[in-house]
């Protein structure tokens, strides 16, 4: 296999450009060789292709791959699509990383694990904050134990998104289409870093509702969860938080906390000093999702891409492989039925 991949993504909207961005990085690094793009519109196909140097824009994805013969395609299409074409890649021996959400359930996600293993082909899911610097810190102190036995873990999510962010999208706050709501869409990231850092779940109790917008999905979610640690956690989204606040990560162990703000530390203290011991210094940009989803630096995104292009050159999972990006998927979805029924659900979850 070259050295040098050859690159496609397919979708030209904000989470393109973030994954496109890293390509584009990467290709000026040598690593990549941008082939093609694939969304429906023509002429802003063409213009995404030109914007990000790609050789050749497409209409779907079969000539794409038939064409370009790609080593690796990125898939940031909307929710409901990613399992068509993900899956579409692996069959044809493609390595296919998947924006998250990687499917709306279960079964579609199970599905293109099952199928990326039988055709030996990398399956990876686009969750870059775990490699971002503040959050791979937090997840050090956790797992060497600076921080004691983790009791409490706290995500909140509160975003604030306009009724034309709904209205002006053709799948959007609809069940069918996004698969959710603030909870699959926007937390899903600092669901997975929960995740990463407290350990599995045992079961969660949870309600969701809809107050703020006009739509099919949840734009307000406050969840309980139980980890098999014994720790507790909570998770806390929405996107009708009017102006909408930074993003909140909470780590509480019996030897001390940590939270994280957007993408920066804003307290730590253990029981014991380690003058060594100091948090990264972050950059000043920093994060503005909660203000304007496309206001994120690709830093992370250039290093998540960098690890799945070393993942197929070495033959080895990507750090954030199939099973790694269904782990807040499950979550998500049992929080939906905990919602649904009213009743406490156990995981794993079923479906």
């Amino acid at each position: 296999m070259p050295t040098r991949l050859k690159f496609g993504v397919v979708g030209t909207g904000v989470g393109s450009s973030f994954i496109s961005g890293a390509a584009s990085e990467l290709a000026k690094e040598g690593v990549l060789e941008l082939t093609g793009v694939v969304a429906r519109n023509r002429a802003k196909t063409e213009e995404f292709a030109r914007k990000y140097g790609f050789k050749t824009a497409y209409s779907n994805i079969y000539d794409m791959i038939g064409s370009e013969k790609p080593d690796i395609v990125a898939v940031s299409a909307p929710h409901y699509a990613h399992f068509q074409i993900a899956l579409e890649a692996i069959e044809n021996g493609v390595n296919v990383l998947v924006d998250k959400p990687m499917a709306v359930n279960l079964t579609e996600a199970d599905e293109l694990i099952r199928r990326a293993e039988t055709k030996g082909v990398k399956l990876g899911v686009i969750f870059q904050s775990r490699f971002d610097d503040s959050f791979n810190f937090v997840k050090s102190l956790a797992d060497r134990g600076v921080l004691g036995r983790l009791i409490m873990g706290e995500a909140v999510v509160e975003w604030y998104r306009t009724e034309e962010y709904y209205a002006g999208s053709s799948w959007r706050g609809r069940l069918a289409t996004e698969g959710g709501g603030a909870l699959i869409n926007q937390a899903i990231h600092t669901i997975d870093l929960l995740l990463w850092i407290m350990g599995e779940p045992e079961s969660v109790w949870a309600k969701v509702d809809t107050l703020g917008h006009n739509i099919e999905v949840e734009d307000l979610a406050v969840a309980v969860v139980r980890f098999r640690n014994g720790a507790l956690g909570v998770i806390q989204a929405s996107t009708a938080t009017y102006p909408g606040l930074p993003t909140r990560l909470e780590v509480h162990g019996l030897k001390g906390t940590v939270t994280v703000e957007g993408d920066e530390i804003k307290f730590m203290k253990t029981v014991e000093e380690i003058p060594t011991l100091k948090p990264p210094v972050k950059r000043i940009e920093g994060l503005k999702s909660w203000e304007r989803p496309e206001a994120v630096p690709i830093e992370n995104h250039k290093r998540l891409l960098k690890d799945f292009v070393d993942a197929v050159l070495e033959d080895r999972r990507p750090l954030v492989d199939g099973y790694e990006g269904r782990r807040s998927l499950e979550l998500i979805r049992a929080i939906y039925r905990s919602s649904a029924t009213g009743e406490v659900v156990n995981l794993p979850l079923k479906e």
